[in-house]
């Protein structure tokens, strides 16, 4: 299966409120392209960023991860959507905003997959659209694999683990771990693994700007991205 296929009935949850990205995202938007009717979503998850835009004509997500998209579709049911990598996708139409965050991109293990991504970004991009993202940086990954990862309880008696292991330089390993309690209190356990990797950010930056003009950047406390920053947000065109 997909990553994050076995865990689609948990995600919003374990996700929590996500009105801080929305609210991020909306002022981007306000600021670069005020005019923009139309949205699509790199990695769009269960469809909770989307379904904050549902003021625009014309949504669309792509993800991996078909039980994701079937949730998706439940919220948003005029919305597009398609099952595959955001690593050279083909759509047919183009778009005012192309979002993907959650670090999303950090799934992608190959910096030529990062490329491709941007490519094709571009290329469903209508003219004066923007691109909107965030990746998780080297030494925020390297943070979180010396941490000791998390729990979290979750409604009617159901548990998620998430550990995090350090397997290179710049990557890491989750280990997903979640029991549900069933009716007749027989304990369910789902688990996978999940990877990412990050990148020099001069070396991102490079990538970026082959084919994008960066509008804005900055990292989640609000100041200059830097390597030390944790999560850095992109605002491109």
């Amino acid at each position: 299966m997909a990553d994050y296929d076995i865990f689609a009935p948990f995600y919003d949850l374990l996700m929590g409120d996500r009105s801080d990205v929305v609210e991020i995202i909306q002022k981007q938007v306000l600021k670069y392209t005020p005019q923009a009717t139309s949205m699509l979503e790199l990695g769009c998850g269960t469809g909770s960023i989307l379904s904050s835009f549902e003021n625009m004509h014309q949504l669309a997500g792509i993800d991996l991860s078909s039980n994701m998209l079937q949730i998706a579709q439940q919220k948003l049911p005029h919305s597009i959507f398609k099952q595959g990598t955001i690593a050279g996708f083909e759509l047919g139409q183009s778009f005012d905003v192309i979002v993907c965050v959650f670090d999303t991109i950090n799934h992608l293990m190959l910096l030529s997959d990062w490329q491709k991504t941007f490519i094709s970004a571009k290329k469903h991009l209508k003219n004066r659209g923007i691109f909107i993202f965030d990746i998780d940086t080297i030494s925020r990954l390297q943070a979180l694999a010396a941490s000791s990862g998390y729990t979290r309880e979750l409604p009617n008696d159901n548990i998620a683990e998430l550990m995090i292991e350090k397997t290179g330089h710049a990557e890491v390993r989750w280990h997903i771990r979640i029991q549900e309690t069933q009716s007749n209190n027989v304990i369910q356990v789902y688990e996978d693994y999940v990877y990412e990797t990050s990148f020099p950010l001069k070396s991102i930056e490079y990538e970026i700007r082959k084919h994008f003009e960066i509008l804005n950047s900055f990292d989640s406390a609000g100041a200059i991205p830097s390597e030390e920053s944790e999560r850095i947000y992109f605002v491109c065109r």
